[in-house]
């Protein structure tokens, strides 16, 4: 089985160099790409563009910083964005050549310049890199350097990439309109939405390499304890649409396959309940509903606390579970805590978020972690074989 293992994760990192690479084989994107660069602001008149704004640039080595679908490279970018910095990338092909696809393609709702000369830069920028060396590091006032290893730990001097949100909420600015959904009315009391396909996330990897129940275990088990009165599979958007005009006492569990809802209605959703089910992902914990649902103060039922950074506490910002039994604990506590309590837990989730979790904090506690060269850890929340990101 080892052996396997170690052959499955060989396949997937030949595959993932093939496709950094690939593009080198497709002349027409490539002129694509020209035809694209050519409509696209430079930065001859930067100081002007960038209007006294601090400015970040992005100088990546490849396609390897995009993560799934583009969602690392958008996530880091827009962080930098909403931290109030001007982006500038690195004319690379291999970095953009894809640009204008998938969750990448969310960068060019934003402003922001394809670095012609090196010359334009104004002193002291900060450089975000995953070269082992950049020629525009001798002018910059601060280099991140990216490390997408796994196995972080909080000895490590690296910083850790917090989690963000899915990647079309900050795309329709969905992360800007969290005032209003914290102050939303709570109809239900927990919910869970997102994938519930069994077979696609009912993995080895979260079973025996994070040890964590899986998203299909989760389901299943309280499927099957809870009472009929106390938990409501939706199947179909009717069902979605008669849950939002009532009031719940249990677990609400919304397949997302069945019940699509809009990015501008997603955090809404969320907001309608007290707790959110936080099941893991495909291959490893970590999932974007769990943020969105602290940032918009609905409280977390988690398996995985020690993932976040620093460690979410039981009580305090979320409830804790590490067995089915304890996760049926954890579901009748929050199915009983009074108001009070209640509240306060919902105020410490919101918190946490804005200080660990929010764009702009993080860039702030990244760019005070040293005072030059700053590691940023990628991938904090992956373990070696667990999972691909």
């Amino acid at each position: 089985m080892h052996g396997l293992s170690q052959l499955s994760t060989f396949g997937h990192q030949l595959d993932g160099t093939l496709q950094r690479y690939k593009a080198l084989v497709y002349p027409q994107r490539y002129w694509d790409y020209r035809r694209w660069l050519q409509q696209q602001v430079g930065t001859e008149q930067l100081h002007q563009l960038a209007h006294n704004q601090p400015v970040v640039v992005f100088d990546f080595r490849d396609s390897r910083i995009d993560g799934p679908q583009g969602r690392r490279f958008y996530s880091l970018f827009i962080y930098f964005v909403r931290a109030g910095f001007y982006p500038v990338l690195r004319n690379n092909y291999l970095v953009l050549g894809n640009i204008q696809e998938k969750h990448k393609r969310y960068c060019l709702q934003e402003n922001f310049s394809v670095l012609t000369h090196e010359r334009d830069l104004p002193a002291g920028y900060v450089l975000v890199t995953d070269k082992w060396y950049s020629n525009l590091a001798e002018r910059a006032g601060k280099i991140i350097h990216i490390n997408y290893q796994p196995d972080y730990s909080t000895n490590d001097s690296c910083f850790p990439m917090p989690f963000p949100l899915f990647p079309p909420l900050y795309a329709a600015k969905e992360d800007l309109r969290l005032a209003y959904y914290r102050e939303q009315d709570r109809q239900w009391k927990i919910f869970f939405g997102g994938d519930a396909e069994p077979g696609k996330y009912n993995k080895k990897s979260i079973r025996e390499i994070y040890a964590k129940l899986s998203r299909t275990q989760i389901l299943e088990r309280l499927s099957q304890r809870l009472p009929n009165d106390f938990f409501w599979r939706l199947n179909n958007p009717e069902q979605l649409k008669q849950a939002e005009q009532s009031s719940y006492p249990g677990l609400i569990a919304m397949n997302t396959r069945h019940c699509k809802v809009a990015s501008e209605e997603w955090l809404g959703t969320m907001a309608r309940a007290h707790f959110f089910l936080a099941c893991p992902g495909v291959r490893y914990p970590m999932s974007h509903n769990l943020i969105e649902a602290m940032a918009v103060g609905t409280i977390p039922i988690t398996q995985y606390p020690e993932l976040f950074f620093p460690a979410l506490e039981h009580g305090k910002n979320c409830l804790v579970f590490s067995s089915p039994d304890e996760l049926q604990i954890a579901v009748q506590q929050a199915m009983s805590m009074d108001n009070a309590q209640r509240a306060e837990m919902k105020q410490a989730a919101q918190t946490y978020y804005d200080q660990y979790l929010a764009p702009q904090a993080s860039i702030k506690r990244l760019l005070e972690h040293r005072p030059k060269h700053i590691s940023l850890r990628l991938l904090p929340f992956l373990k070696a074989g667990g999972g691909f990101a």
